[in-house]
């Protein structure tokens, strides 16, 4: 088998796992909770994927723009909008391309500060997705950010050997497994370094491993409220969890509704 059409297996196993594993409502739920009773908001989703947050915010009646680069990912998510009007998708490099302007509400969430693809600093363009944000919005309009944040990063982060992220069985019958391995936090760069591995069985039991490197930059709570203030916004509300606990030593998140001004 080619290695097209191997990398076509695990892609597709990906998203699957993903379907099954990634399946909490909570952020939004919380969403919903911050927008209130404003009816019909222009809402644009960076790195919407396959729909988790985007889909039931459409269904609420908000008019929904998703941004995501992942063909295999908004494939699934045309599967889910079919029937709803109020979407509209783009594919492209949220890194890059212009975000456009007039929305109500922007939201970067599931970690996408985590999770960005570029050839870039990292940390530069974790803070440009925050400017972005900004320059996409209303006056008076709000930026919903959330992501995972720890007090403690090391505590977390640069665990060495094996770790296990999520495994599974796809709707093909293809077995994987999703690690990383060997990772390292360098706590004065505040970069997290490692190896993602992917070991696939395929349904006729042949098998194939891939691994990719990776790089991280885990900004602190501080660094993150400076670079939503030096871009204009005003946090009015901020939390540790889903709860609406307060960010502490002992919460895991950093969730943040922050307005630009009028």
């Amino acid at each position: 088998m080619e290695a097209k059409q191997y990398d076509e297996y695990l892609y597709h196993w990906i998203v699957d796992l993903y379907e099954q594993t990634v399946t909490e409502i909570d952020d939004v739920q919380m969403i919903k909770k911050m927008i209130g009773t404003r009816t019909r908001q222009r809402i644009f989703e960076v790195g919407c994927g396959s729909g988790r947050i985007l889909v039931p915010l459409a269904k609420a009646g908000h008019i929904m723009t998703g941004l995501d680069m992942d063909n295999l990912m908004l494939a699934k998510l045309f599967e889910k909008t079919r029937g709803l009007e109020n979407i509209t998708i783009i594919q492209t490099d949220a890194v890059t391309v212009n975000w456009g302007e007039g929305y109500d509400v922007v939201i970067l969430a599931g970690n996408i500060l985590l999770n960005i693809v570029s050839d870039n600093d990292y940390k530069v363009a974790q803070q440009k997705f925050i400017q972005k944000a900004y320059s996409a919005l209303n006056p008076g309009g709000y930026m919903y950010l959330d992501t995972n944040s720890f007090a403690h990063p090391e505590q977390f982060f640069g665990q060495p050997g094996e770790r296990v992220i999520f495994e599974g069985t796809d709707r093909r019958g293809t077995y994987g497994r999703y690690l990383l391995i060997d990772e390292k936090y360098d706590a004065q760069k505040q970069l997290v370094t490692g190896t993602r591995r992917y070991e696939i069985t395929l349904k006729s039991g042949e098998t194939f491993c891939k691994e990719e490197n990776y790089v991280k930059h885990i900004p602190t709570v501080q660094q993150m409220e400076q670079w939503i203030t030096d871009a204009g916004f005003v946090i009015e509300q901020r939390y540790g969890n889903y709860k609406g606990d307060p960010i502490s030593e002992t919460t895991y998140r950093a969730i943040y509704w922050a307005k630009k001004p009028l």
